[in-house]
């Protein structure tokens, strides 16, 4: 099992480098599943029973979302967003905010995920500075498929 390198605080998140912590946990999944019955346990929360479900490698399911381009935005404008995918449960979502523009009103956009579902992601980007920006939003998902 590889030792995968600890990020930056603030550094964007790649596809390649959710592939390899996607392929580390298949593989941590795979060495203490027990083979006979090739099952895992999975509960959805503290006090739901548990489910047995056979076992399932993740998908990992990536989009870029625009949020702003060359608009004008104001000092706390938040502007919602969706996406859309197809999991059997609710997914890991990652949201990276993306400033394009290199612009001061770029640099100060935050991202919160508000409601995840196995259908839809509701995302939230939020605007600390006032001024014109292009803002895109790198949504990396990664989950069981259905």
């Amino acid at each position: 099992m590889a030792i995968l390198p600890t990020p930056q605080r603030g550094q964007p998140l790649d596809v390649s480098y959710i592939n390899s912590i996607v392929t580390e946990l298949n593989n941590v999944i795979s060495q203490t599943l027990p083979t006979a019955s090739n099952v895992t346990t999975i509960k959805s929360s503290p006090t739901a029973a548990p489910q047995t479900t056979p076992t399932l490698k993740a998908q990992i399911y990536g989009e870029v979302y625009s949020v702003a381009s060359a608009s004008t935005v104001t000092a706390g404008e938040e502007k919602p967003f969706d996406i859309n995918f197809n999991f059997r449960y609710p997914p890991i979502v990652v949201a990276t905010p993306w400033n394009k523009s290199g612009t001061d009103s770029g640099k100060n956009v935050s991202v919160y995920i508000n409601n995840v579902t196995s259908s839809k992601a509701t995302l939230v980007a939020k605007f600390a500075t006032g001024g014109v920006a292009t803002v895109d939003v790198n949504v990396l998902i990664i989950g069981i498929p259905n």
